[in-house]
């Protein structure tokens, strides 16, 4: 008798969503190498966010991102008008750039489904530039 494992997609969403931080960490610290000087000059900093979606906005519930004026972004919304906001409710990934609370960044943003196959939220990782 065979017995079929099935793994959990939210284990699933969880391993892809470390593997692509540390993917981002990676690339960073790979370019920093490659141009010492610079990188000597710079710090290069990562940012994460989990994002709920209620439907109609993505909400930062948890993330390393600050306002302009210093505060922590939890439970703002991810713009609507932007490029990741279109592809997240196709329930597409988005990776490129972004400039948020006044600063750039090289972005990626992956959509969280359940397992009813209804879009929770989203996944965001950032390099500063």
């Amino acid at each position: 008798m065979r017995i079929h494992q099935r793994k959990s997609p939210r284990i699933s969403k969880i391993v892809f969503a470390l593997v692509l931080a540390f993917s981002v960490a990676w690339i960073a610290f790979v370019d920093e190498d490659s141009s010492s000087q610079v990188a000597a000059q710079t710090l290069t900093q990562i940012e994460v966010t989990i994002f709920s979606y209620d439907g109609q906005d993505f909400i930062r519930t948890q993330t390393t991102l600050v306002t302009d004026e210093g505060k922590s972004a939890v439970n703002t919304k991810l713009d609507r008008s932007t490029p990741a906001y279109k592809a997240l409710i196709q329930k597409r990934s988005y990776t490129g750039d972004a400039t948020l609370f006044g600063r750039k960044y090289d972005t990626t943003y992956a959509p969280l489904i359940g397992e009813d196959g209804q879009l929770t939220g989203a996944l965001f990782v950032a390099v500063t530039k």
